[in-house]
């Protein structure tokens, strides 16, 4: 019994030399999210502080004699700690308040330490913050930076090859895919839901897409002022029918006059003339004006060129569903996460007043904003 107390003793002795050292100025050096140095207290060298797979391993003597938590590593969970505790917004699960919460140490994950909070308003509720994604095991930070990386045109397996050289976990293209999927269905939801404040001119235009061996037709619909893309489709053919299916949605909720610029393509102005002929809508119909000309369709033909840059690394999509969970997925990323040089480094939706984003990290709070909407 003596000596378990003592080792329980010697125990919280460590922590709380470790916690020391974490609140002392210029004693943690963060190399990355899984490797730390920290200073030694009796003379002028640094330890490495190291994440491998399951535990915390520091090259001090103590650690290597004993095999358990040094004095180190403690700082450096004390240090990770209070910095998630300090940047996140921590709400109570049960009660969704944030102003009685506490940190109550930390919890060893499969992603590292994580952690704890306790809730005073709930009594004896103690939860952590595991991921900033519901039923996840991976942290936000993993899932976000493969979405980024997929949509800006690395392909799913040097994706998976990314994060296990440089966040140390080793994934699955699958995962990545699957990821995709789930986050373009979502941020797809969260697109139709919201009103983009948008001008009275827009463009029009299709583009071909490999969908497992076929053409399919991936067709845009822009607005002039703001980029923001108003809506998206992939079709076999290019009727009017399929015109009408792309323009028409959008411009049931336009009030005033309104022009629309096109190439020569002839659906469009079938698909034009009848919704003009059958709403007497003031519709303005410009069709194949050239690109040196003012009212040309030199901005969705950029769009064009960005679809087809990150196209091109993926050798097709699979099928009619992923091609349509792609463009989904590509035009929410277009309009509320790529920055526009064109709009003082503001996304499409900031610019159309539907997304304002909060922190660095657009993508987290692009993927959060559908859950408080739900």
């Amino acid at each position: 019994m003596r000596e378990a107390d003592e080792m329980v003793g010697r125990l919280q002795l460590i922590r709380r030399r470790g916690v020391k050292i974490a609140r002392m100025p210029r004693q943690i050096r963060r190399i990355d999210a899984s490797h730390y140095s920290v200073k030694s207290q009796s003379n002028s060298d640094w330890y490495d502080v190291t994440w491998h797979k399951t535990s915390w391993k520091c090259d001090c003597p103590y650690h290597a004699k004993t095999n358990q938590s040094c004095k180190h590593i403690y700082a450096v969970l004390h240090r990770i700690s209070v910095s998630s505790n300090e940047q996140d917004s921590v709400k109570c699960p049960r009660c969704g308040r944030e102003d009685r919460i506490i940190r109550r140490g930390y919890s060893k994950t499969r992603c590292g330490f994580v952690p704890r909070y306790e809730c005073k308003r709930c009594p004896r509720h103690r939860f952590g913050s595991r991921t900033d994604f519901e039923r996840l095991k991976y942290s936000g930070h993993i899932v976000t930076t493969a979405l980024d990386l997929f949509f800006k045109g690395l392909s799913l397996r040097s994706i998976a090859d990314h994060i296990n050289q440089f966040q140390g976990f080793k994934l699955s293209h699958l995962t990545v895919y699957r990821w995709v999927r789930r986050y373009s269905i979502l941020m797809a939801r969260y697109s139709r839901r919201v009103s983009p404040k948008v001008s009275g001119i827009w463009h029009a235009d299709e583009t071909k897409v490999n969908v497992n061996g076929h053409l399919r037709n991936l067709w845009f619909l822009m607005d002039h002022k703001t980029r923001y893309i108003l809506a998206v489709q992939v079709t076999k053919r290019k009727g009017a029918a399929d015109a009408s299916r792309l323009m028409v949605p959008s411009m049931k909720r336009v009030n005033g006059p309104l022009s629309v610029i096109t190439d020569g393509l002839g659906s469009y102005k079938r698909a034009l003339g009848n919704y003009a002929a059958r709403t007497g809508s003031p519709i303005r119909h410009v069709a194949d004006t050239g690109l040196t000309k003012r009212m040309s369709n030199n901005r969705i033909e950029r769009l064009n060129g960005t679809l087809r840059q990150r196209t091109k690394t993926m050798r097709g999509l699979d099928n009619d569903v992923s091609a349509k969970a792609f463009a989904q997925g590509f035009a929410a990323y277009y309009n509320l996460v790529r920055p526009h040089a064109s709009l003082n480094g503001r996304t499409p939706g900031h610019a159309a007043g539907v997304s304002r984003p909060e922190g660095t990290n657009r993508w987290i709070s692009l993927v959060k904003a559908p859950e408080r909407r739900k």
